[in-house]
This record gives structure tokens, sequence and C-alpha cells, in this order.
């Protein structure tokens, strides 16, 4: 009889821990779509025929992760800042982004697979992106996964970008469950740590180029969307 009731506590148990992640949480940029070195050919391109301007292929340890200004100002000499209107060109690209995502944009293999396996395990699925809501709605059209998300924020949602946890702890808010339910799958190294900081699990999607220790704090490293499997979350 004590065998018996052991074991219906360690199935308790187990059911209970498989129901401990309630939700999972995607970034946008690195994870589902990839703009990173589409982003830097497409400056190299547009310096080198509209301003002259060779950008070497190594200037793209600059760009990996970083933000706009940071780039530029390690990638441009200030002679050359002087010459380019950097705030305008990163809004061109922006343009051409949102009106030309199958030129400009690379799909991630395995993304809208992912979704329809999480959303039929039951986890509830958002997006928390520090993209501006016009190119994300331009990148979810172009993938055709807008249905699986039942919270997107963008920029315009936040006052704190990441490493802050505001838009992962606004995500869990507007799904209704706890911060400690949440897996945020993330690339970068304040995305990993705005996770960390709202109190979520975290699997981290290891690029090429990613700088080393960069996601050192996720609890998870993948270098596939299609490592992330049920067991793996249950597991974390």
């Amino acid at each position: 009889m004590s065998n018996k009731i052991e074991i219906l506590i360690l199935i308790l148990k187990i059911d209970r821990m498989q129901d401990m992640i309630k939700a999972i949480l995607f970034d946008l940029d690195g994870v589902l779509i990839e703009t990173e070195k589409e982003t830097f050919t497409f400056y190299q391109n547009y310096l080198k025929e509209h301003h002259k301007i060779t950008l070497p292929n190594s200037a793209f340890a600059f760009k990996a992760g970083k933000k706009s200004v940071d780039f530029w100002n390690a990638a441009l000499t200030p002679e050359q800042r002087a010459l380019v209107d950097t705030k305008a060109l990163t809004l061109l690209k922006r343009k051409c982004f949102i009106e030309n995502p199958e030129r400009f944009i690379k799909k991630v293999a395995g993304g809208e697979a992912l979704l329809e396996l999480l959303q039929r395990h039951g986890y509830k699925l958002a997006l928390g992106s520090q993209n501006e809501a016009e190119m994300i709605k331009s990148a979810l059209r172009w993938l055709d996964v807008a249905a699986y998300f039942q919270a997107v924020l963008t920029i315009s949602d936040i006052k704190q970008l990441k490493p802050s946890p505001e838009i992962y702890l606004l995500a869990a808010h507007k799904l209704k469950v706890e911060p400690g339910d949440c897996v945020v799958i993330e690339d970068s190294k304040d995305g990993i740590e705005a996770a960390k900081n709202a109190n979520m699990k975290c699997i981290a999607i290891e690029h090429p180029y990613t700088p080393p220790g960069d996601l050192d704090q996720a609890d998870v490293k993948i270098q596939h969307l299609s490592e992330v499997t049920i067991p793996l979350v249950r597991s974390l």
C-alpha cells in the first residue's frame, strides 16, 4: 500500500513540475528572424554607393547585439560620421526592412514549427521586441505567425530598454501568469539579463557571431530552435 502511495505522490510531483512553466516569451531579432548580417550588408552597400566609404567585414564585430548609435561610433571614424547622417540611414534601413521583409530579412529555421508545438501543449505565447510596432507587424505578417501570440510588446509599450525587465514583466502581466512561470527565448546579453532580472528562466540562442560570455547568465544555451523541446521546457 505504501508503495502505491509513494508512486502516486511521485506522479503528482511530476505533474506539478510539468505545469510550472505556463508561458514562453520570444524576442524577435535573432530568435525568429535574422537581421544582424542583413543590416550590416545593407549599410555596407549604402555607404559604398553613396559615400564611397568601405565598411570592412571586420566591422561586423561592432554590430552584433549592439545599439545603432554604438555601432556607428565604433564602425566609422569621426571624419566619416561627419559625412554620413547615421540617424537618417538607420531610419532608411528600418523603412526598407518594413516595406520589403522578404528582401532584407531572413527567417530562422524552425520558428513556426516551435510555436505550433508550444501552442499545442498549452503554453501561452508572447513576443517582446524593442523594435517599432510597424516593423514587428510587418515581420509577423511575413512570417505568418501573428496568430500564435496572445500578446505582442513593442518599444512603444515600455519606458526602459533591456536589460530592464519591463518588457517581459509586462508580457507576463498581459498573459496573466507569474514571472517565475515564464521562459524567455533570447539571443543577446541585454535580453538575457532582462529575463533574469524579471525572475524568469531563459533559453539563449548562440550564433556564430555571439561575443564570448554574452550568454553566460542563460539557463540553457542552444544553437537551433529545433533544440527547444517540451522536455527541455519542463526541465527548467
